[in-house]
């Protein structure tokens, strides 16, 4: 498909990969819309893009912010040809060191950001996106959906059940003969803010979006970004080996 003159929606347009996003969706052709929870970081990163950018302040961890951001794009545009669900928190935390009740307010958090948000903002946005004449689904996801660390049990898990929502919901899509195509994204360690003082051989938020795009543009069902190729090799052919990588 062409971006070109396309309405994309970027959940967690503001900063990192999403505003990598938004910058290369723009300089080719597209209407662009961010989504995040601070009006300074939506206008920050609308200077930073250029153009003409919706900017929408919602907490998507709200269970009323899909409806809203619903709402907002029925009035300014009535169509979205690409929805990006990108937006994710990830918490770094032992279950035998953090109190039941601390513990259970951050999975709450974490599930209704990385999983229940793209699910509802999907169905809020149907309607949308059937609108337009070849509607996309981009959910952003991670190699740690494939084989988990120890220190983010629930973020691995939210992305792990997030993988599969895509995979069903396509399969709905062309049980239903909707033609709205549901792309998987898989990222290796991308440099953002999430990653400060993680790991190494990160790779760019800039070039992750380049990738990102291109597969996009290619009609790829699966984008597997960098090393997160490479990934995908190793634990079809030594699973023990990829979870011990990865741990």
């Amino acid at each position: 498909m062409t971006l070109k003159d396309s309405h994309v929606l970027i959940t967690g347009g503001g900063r990192g990969i999403g505003l990598a996003l938004a910058r290369a969706c723009a300089r080719r052709g597209a209407r662009v819309a961010i989504c995040g929870r601070s009006q300074e970081a939506l206008q920050k990163a609308k200077q930073a893009i250029g153009g003409d950018v919706v900017c929408i302040v919602a907490d998507l961890a709200d269970e009323q912010a899909p409806a809203l951001v619903r709402e907002e794009l029925a009035r300014r545009w009535g169509v979205l040809d690409v929805l990006v669900n990108n937006a994710a928190i990830q918490m770094n935390y032992s279950f035998f060191e953090l109190g039941a009740d601390a513990a259970c307010a951050r999975v709450d958090e974490e599930l209704r950001v990385n999983l229940a948000a793209p699910i509802k903002l999907s169905l809020q946005l149907l309607p949308l996106l059937r609108a337009a004449a070849a509607p996309m689904i981009v959910n952003i996801g991670s190699g740690l959906a494939l084989a988990p660390k120890a220190a983010a049990p629930v973020y691995c898990a939210s992305k792990a059940a997030l993988r599969t929502f895509t995979r069903a919901l396509r399969y709905q899509s062309e049980d239903a003969s909707a033609g709205l195509r549901c792309v998987d994204v898989t990222l290796p360690l991308v440099d953002t803010d999430m990653t400060r003082g993680r790991g190494r051989g990160k790779i760019s938020a800039v070039e992750a979006a380049r990738q990102i795009v291109a597969g996009i543009e290619r009609g790829q069902p699966e984008i597997w970004v960098g090393k997160a190729g490479l990934l995908q090799f190793v634990m079809r052919m030594a699973p023990a080996l990829g979870y011990k990588m990865m741990r």
